[in-house]
């Protein structure tokens, strides 16, 4: 995945988050979800040289204020404990905002009114709308569609600074997508038959610790061999030390898991049709394992699914080092918390 396209995801799922809350909300007022309960306007944290008012905190908590009040009935009232949970999390959400805002300053990053506009398009389309409806939405709740610009600026903004900061940080190697795709598929393939080969280095019951380095060495070579290009087959029939199997190329038939030992079973059930083993050990001695071909009960080869697992994984793993990276920029600032 891309820089771009990973910006493009985080940045649409801020947005559109904040545009849900906008486009879903009643045009009813609910009075106890404004937390508005006649204190004057005081600050409610520091964050370094930054403040945070009463007054933010409460407009970031009035849409969660407003869908608590829906759930807990129609008159709108609900528990103390509750109204102070959505208090502190939207005061949090504002804190990690302040922290990510003088990133930006730091690194220089501006958003432009084309990318604004841009955002507001996508939001309109992703919610099978206009602009216009977007814009009534917005004013009908009494939000200043400026406003309603300027939080779409700060979640752009936020969105850059960190696809710069997290990004870096995010590398999915081709074994971590396979050992998930192994992960998902091997419920299923364990149930289904397959033809497999193999070729043995044997070890002799008791063999020293110099025999048995040799049999690893000696199976090393052959399997070097396999992976340069010359065929598992031919070098079966000439170097396989498992008699009954030898003489055709190391076939040992069509299998089910079950009827393995589970040193061979646990590898062979993650390999695709055409894979070949690293070196497995069992006491008969080292063995060379391939999948010749696999019964397909509807998986997909991994080739054609990479793509979309990385992609996953990548997301994944973003949000997790997108709070380790917001827990380093907090324990860095200076932060006095007043609610």
């Amino acid at each position: 995945m891309t820089n771009g396209s990973l910006l493009r995801r985080f940045l649409l799922v801020a947005v559109l988050t904040c545009a849900a809350a906008i486009l879903s909300n009643d045009a009813r007022a609910v009075g106890n979800a404004s937390g508005n309960d006649g204190v004057v306007d005081r600050i409610a944290a520091v964050v370094d040289d930054d403040i945070i008012l009463l007054s933010e905190v409460r407009e970031a908590a009035a849409p969660a204020l407003r869908e608590l009040a829906r759930s807990e009935g129609e008159t709108g009232v609900f528990s103390e404990p509750r109204k102070k949970k959505a208090l502190t999390d939207a005061l949090q959400r504002l804190i990690d905002g302040k922290l990510i805002e003088q990133q930006a300053k730091t690194l220089e990053m501006t958003v432009t009114t084309e990318e604004v506009d841009r955002a507001i398009a996508n939001i309109a389309r992703e919610n099978g709308v206009t602009a216009d409806t977007i814009k009534q939405a917005v004013t009908a709740q009494g939000m200043d569609f400026a406003q309603y610009r300027n939080s779409v600026r700060q979640q752009i903004l936020h969105a850059k600074v960190r696809n710069l900061k997290v990004r870096t940080r995010v590398k999915i190697a081709d074994a971590e997508a396979r050992q998930y795709y192994n992960g998902q598929v091997r419920e299923v393939r364990s149930t289904g038959s397959f033809e497999a080969a193999h070729i043995l280095v044997r070890v002799p019951k008791g063999a020293n610790p110099t025999a048995l380095s040799q049999a690893k060495r000696r199976a090393e070579e052959l399997l070097s061999r396999i992976r340069g290009g010359e065929d598992f087959e031919a070098v079966a029939k000439t170097a396989s030390e498992d008699e009954s199997t030898r003489s055709r190329g190391g076939r040992l038939g069509t299998l089910r898991p079950g009827t393995l030992p589970q040193a061979l079973a646990r590898v062979l059930v993650d390999l695709e049709a055409g894979e070949t083993s690293g070196i497995v050990r069992t006491s008969a001695g080292f063995h060379i394992l391939r999948v010749i071909e696999r019964q397909a009960l509807g998986v997909l080869p991994f080739a054609e699914v990479r793509t979309k697992i990385v992609e996953q994984l990548t997301q994944d793993e973003m949000i997790r080092q997108d709070e380790i990276w917001l827990k380093e920029l907090r324990q860095r600032a200076f932060i006095e918390v007043r609610l």
